[in-house]
């Protein structure tokens, strides 16, 4: 083991956006001594080069225009409306160099255990290996820990057994087999969210045959993704565009036409309705035959679950080629030469593509506070709900008491189902270098969250979700999938499900208390 003390200001853990952006803060507001860990070989996050969202079509949902940080600085323009993720890789790496922050950053390292040293220190120590080789444990001390990991960053596998026996290629969307060749082959996909819709278009006319397993179908908007036209790229190239858009973003406000709905009607019950109604007619005309469309109709509100935003997604399924599987019960096993349904069928495949998601808000390493408190138990994470972040206690979704100088980005009690996520990143990024620099300047050492405050941010998050549209159906948002409520797991509790600006106005303008009120520093 190599011991090394090297007393960094600040160590990160993560170089997705949130990471980048708070690097970058800190170096602004004067803090030099950072150390970022990225378990890749890139930065990214889930964008990545090699990372979970480097499948086929992966792209963002967000208009790009107001999904890319601090386009303005970089003076980077979009090439279209909705950027895939290659674009998405080569700009983190462009912004990376642009801000001046890569010498900070170790890659290929992942971090395995961040403990705070209970003694006169005051310091945490984080203990890392190299993903390459699985040793050269290297472990360093900081003042202030960022955990900027990501909320969607492990994979989920399926939970029925026999996946390994399968002869031919099988993989996750998320860890896609670079050297697999499609073309011709006969094609088993299983889920129909996001990452599932997105290869489904991408890979339908290339494979022999393409069956989709579905338990749960699922509303999708067209993008109506287009090449960044002259008009937008002339007003990027003024200067200011980019930010003016977050801005507005951050308000609740949008450009002509990128608002398909807003948020109080997304949870009013008879408006939603009229929204599925009309949302129901569109897939019965985008399908053509009747029955498929009833089964890719869902029955539920719309943005109980994730909404896909993607185009051509409902009119694959009148190829050919592309074969929708409906059953309640869904996959149950694989085996050597395919998979079996619930009602008993079994179909035989060259390809098996698991397009099952991730485990949310997971905790990947062990993360113990003061009086050897642990991240995993403040927040209900357990090895019965896959570490799952279901019940979550922290101040913001960033400070966790008995968790002194610890600042989570991307929290579970940071950001409801719509928000832009990477809005967010930034807001906290810069109130992280804030409060950083603060302590420096006028001497303190430690800051934590009163026990009071968190309760109170807490109890404010389970009451944010009443009457909200996430309690309406199952999903992942709220840790209640069917396959969670199967296996009996926990409900998630206490997330944030309120509006962006309602979180802004209490992180920073004091709404319900200012820092000094909320917070304790100490020297």
């Amino acid at each position: 083991m190599n011991e090394a003390s090297a007393n960094f200001e600040v160590v990160v853990v993560g170089a997705g956006f949130s990471g980048l952006l708070c690097t970058n803060y800190l170096k602004k507001s004067g803090i030099d001594s950072i150390r970022v860990f990225e378990m890749t070989p890139s930065v990214g996050g889930v964008w990545a080069n090699g990372g979970v969202g480097s499948y086929p079509g992966a792209a963002c949902d967000v208009p790009s225009y107001a999904y890319l940080p601090l386009l303005d600085q970089t003076g980077f323009i979009p090439t279209k409306k909705y950027v895939s993720q290659p674009e998405i890789s080569a700009y983190a790496e462009l912004l990376t160099d642009h801000v001046g922050i890569r010498d900070c950053i170790r890659f290929s390292r992942k971090v395995i255990e961040a403990r705070h040293l209970d003694d006169d220190k005051r310091i945490w120590q984080i203990t890392t290996v190299d993903t390459e080789s699985g040793e050269d444990i290297e472990v360093v001390t900081c003042k202030h820990f960022v955990s900027a990991n990501g909320p969607l960053s492990s994979p989920r596998l399926p939970e029925f057994g026999g996946m390994e026996s399968f002869n031919g290629e099988s993989f996750h969307t998320a860890q896609w087999d670079k050297s697999a060749d499609l073309s011709g082959k006969r094609v088993g996909i299983i889920g129909t969210g996001a990452s599932a819709a997105q290869v489904i278009t991408s890979i339908a006319d290339q494979v022999e045959s393409l069956h989709v397993f579905q338990r749960t179908p699922t509303w999708a908007l067209p993008r109506e993704d287009e090449l960044t036209p002259d008009d937008v790229r002339s007003q990027f190239q003024a200067g200011g565009y980019g930010e003016l858009l977050r801005k507005a973003m951050g308000k609740g406000e949008y450009p002509p036409g990128e608002q398909f709905i807003d948020f109080d009607v997304l949870h009013d019950e008879k408006q939603n309705q009229a929204v599925c109604k009309e949302l129901a007619e569109g897939i019965r005309n985008d399908v053509n035959d009747s029955d498929v469309a009833k089964l890719l109709t869902p029955n539920y509100p719309f943005w109980c679950k994730r909404v896909l935003f993607i185009d051509d997604y409902y009119t694959s399924f009148n190829k050919a080629n592309v074969t929708l599987v409906h059953d309640d019960g869904g996959v149950v096993s694989v085996d050597e030469t395919g998979l079996k349904i619930a009602r008993g069928e079994h179909f035989e495949f060259d390809v098996i593509i698991y397009a099952t998601g991730f485990d949310s808000n997971f905790i990947p390493f062990p993360i113990v506070g003061r009086n050897n408190s642990t991240l995993a138990t403040k927040f209900g994470a357990n090895e019965n709900n896959r570490f799952q972040m279901t019940r979550p206690n922290s101040l913001w979704g960033i400070h966790v008491d008995e968790m002194p100088n610890f600042y989570m980005m991307v929290g579970p009690q940071s950001l409801n189902p719509v928000t832009n996520v990477t809005l967010l990143c930034e807001q906290q990024a810069k109130y992280i270098a804030e409060l950083v620099v603060g302590m420096r300047e006028n001497g303190y050492s430690c800051v934590e969250p009163r026990k009071d405050a968190v309760m109170e941010w807490t109890n404010l998050c389970n009451s944010s979700s009443e009457g909200k549209v996430w309690l309406r159906c199952n999903n992942w948002y709220m840790k209640t999938t069917k396959t969670d409520v199967a296996k009996d797991r926990e409900k998630g509790a206490g997330m944030w499900m309120d509006t962006y600006e309602e979180y802004l106005s209490h992180v920073l303008d004091g709404k319900a208390g200012t820092q000094h009120e909320l917070l304790e520093f100490s020297r």
